[in-house]
């Protein structure tokens, strides 16, 4: 009986031990392990700032690509996001677009790399870190991060210029590319280009995501608001001309679109059926209207409204954002007669010089005598 009475002793205080994958034997086990350091706890580790140690791209451009509150190419003041901040619009002070021309074919949601070009695109670490940087900042943003700007009067990102940008100085609108109301179809791929509507002729060109932006353009162009604008493009013909664009930031949005197109259909005049773009906002650094694309036209907020005038030379000459303030509808006008008046001034000949008119001499300079007129 002795033997069986020590041998359960044993496996009793075997039992009784603690294993040294148990949390309380590892806390008392790490007490008693002496640091080389002077501190008798463990140096704490470091926090990384980073998301990937290889590609050195700071958290923070994922969650907040604005740490200046301004935009980074338009440079536009934006709100900070702190609580009880009063924020005010300022005044548009710098032309929006970009330098370059639009052309058909850009910021296409459509992939039309070939194998061989994906690969190579894959192989650039380049291409890589600037897509990354993109995903990061798209997805890291907070989801109500625009609807909480929108409380600083219900959006509105700066307030219209009061005077035409010069034409020197103005920039681009980048061209867009999506399905329109066109019973006629948009071709193989299920849309269309924007800019070669927009050379030629005075657009007037409004971008909305939903019924609220809606009611915010309409401040600018709705028949209530502006019954002035009407008469403006009846006026002056096919000379100006108007633009729709619906954006939309995700699919699901952008399908109820396309399916709800017959009821757009009978709010809009059929003569605009093929002027009204229907487009989603990409995630992707290469496809559809990005975010570096959105932020050098100025358009900060996906969920409010705005509204472009563009010359025949497709240049971003006035803008407005959100609902319209007291003066803003009036210098929408006075840029519309302003911008036709420079059209016509461009396309007029000079008038020739007649027999009756001879030509100004300059100061200081002799016009030689002709050979009849001189006698000896």
């Amino acid at each position: 009986m002795a033997p069986k009475s020590d041998a359960l002793d044993i496996f009793l205080l075997l039992a009784q031990r603690p294993h040294s994958q148990c949390s309380h034997f590892a806390r008392r086990s790490l007490k008693s392990i002496r640091f080389a350091s002077s501190s008798h706890l463990p140096p704490r580790p470091t926090e990384d700032r980073t998301v990937a140690s290889k590609s050195g791209i700071p958290l923070h451009v994922g969650l907040d690509r604005n740490p200046e509150h301004l935009s980074a190419i338009s440079r536009i003041p934006i709100p900070k996001g702190e609580r009880g901040e009063k924020f005010t619009p300022s005044v548009l002070a710098r032309p929006l677009g970009l330098q370059k021309p639009p052309r058909a074919g850009e910021n296409s949601p459509v992939d039309k790399r070939t194998a061989e070009q994906r690969k190579l695109d894959l192989q650039n670490p380049e291409k890589s870190l600037e897509q990354r940087r993109v995903l990061l900042r798209s997805y890291f943003r907070p989801y109500f991060q625009e609807w909480k700007r929108a409380d600083h009067y219900r959006g509105k990102t700066f307030q219209s210029n009061p005077r035409l940008f010069k034409r020197e100085k103005a920039l681009y609108f980048p061209n867009i590319w999506g399905a329109t109301l066109s019973k006629e179809g948009d071709g193989p791929d299920g849309g269309r280009n924007l800019a070669p509507a927009l050379f030629g002729k005075i657009s007037i060109i409004s971008m909305q995501a939903g019924h609220w932006a809606q009611e915010q353009v309409d401040t600018f162009i709705g028949p209530k608001s502006n019954p002035d604008l009407e008469r403006l493009v009846a006026r002056y013909g096919p000379k100006v001309q108007r633009i729709d664009v619906n954006m939309q930031p995700d699919w699901i949005r952008a399908l109820l679109v396309k399916l709800f197109r017959n009821s757009l259909r009978k709010t809009i005049s059929k003569e605009r059926w093929d002027k009204y773009f229907m487009i989603k906002l990409p995630r992707d650094v290469r496809r559809g209207l990005t975010e570096d694309v959105r932020d050098a036209m100025g358009l900060l907020n996906s969920q409010i409204g705005y509204v472009y005038l563009v010359d025949s030379s497709a240049k971003i000459r006035w803008a407005g954002s959100g609902d319209a303030w007291e003066g803003e509808v009036g210098g929408l006008n006075s840029a519309i007669e302003r911008l036709v008046e420079e059209e016509r001034a461009m396309i007029s000949p000079k008038k020739p010089l007649t027999s009756s008119q001879p030509p100004r001499r300059k100061e200081g300079v002799q016009t030689p005598l002709k050979a009849e007129a001189v006698v000896a």
